[in-house]
């Protein structure tokens, strides 16, 4: 009878160190598991600042490019109004230098 107690003990010794050697193995393979998720999130963090930087720097573009838009387009409709000026004076310009000619064959 002590030698079955002792076997029992002697298993259940065994089967502890089997699981604690189990549990080990397992914990050293979530240890990995961990520093590798670590490291991606590590590279996500920076990936995410990298597009944050990316994403100001283009919405900075863009309102820059929005503002010198509607200046050229100011300047543009300004420019019309300088041509459109500019032709009416010459055709005022050409009715005075007709009305005259006419003036003149008149005479």
């Amino acid at each position: 009878m002590e030698e079955r107690t002792a076997l029992n003990l002697d298993e259940k010794i065994q089967k502890l160190i089997n699981n604690y050697t189990e549990l080990k193995n397992k914990y050293a393979n979530l240890v990995i598991a961990n520093a590798e998720l670590e490291k991606e999130l590590a590279e996500l963090r920076n990936y995410k600042t990298t597009n944050s930087t990316k994403l100001m720097e283009l919405e900075a573009s863009t309102s820059k490019q929005s503002e010198e838009i509607e200046f050229l387009r100011e300047e543009n409709k300004s420019l019309r109004s300088q041509v459109d000026n500019y032709d009416n004076k010459m055709k005022e310009a050409s009715t005075k230098i007709d009305s005259i000619f006419d003036q003149l064959k008149d005479i």
